[in-house]
């Protein structure tokens, strides 16, 4: 799957929230599309809204999956 960057001219660090899903499926520790959101709302990570997809930062969403799947061992 390619990554898309909302603007060619500056490299963002923004991703959709189902973009990061399928990204973050590849580890080996899915998670879904609500709870990654419920987790970025818990942790006040700024979600912004492109047409009717949510996108966060790229950086915050992974740390939050790596604390998520260490809470659940």
């Amino acid at each position: 799957m390619a990554a898309s960057y909302l603007s060619p001219y500056i490299a963002s660090d923004l991703r959709s929230i189902p973009e990061a899903v399928e990204l973050l499926a590849e580890s080996g520790h899915p998670v879904s599309r609500s709870t990654l959101e419920r987790l970025c709302r818990k942790n006040g990570v700024r979600m912004t809204k492109y047409g009717r997809t949510n996108h966060a930062s790229w950086t915050a969403m992974a740390k939050l999956h790596r604390d998520w799947v260490n809470a659940r061992r």
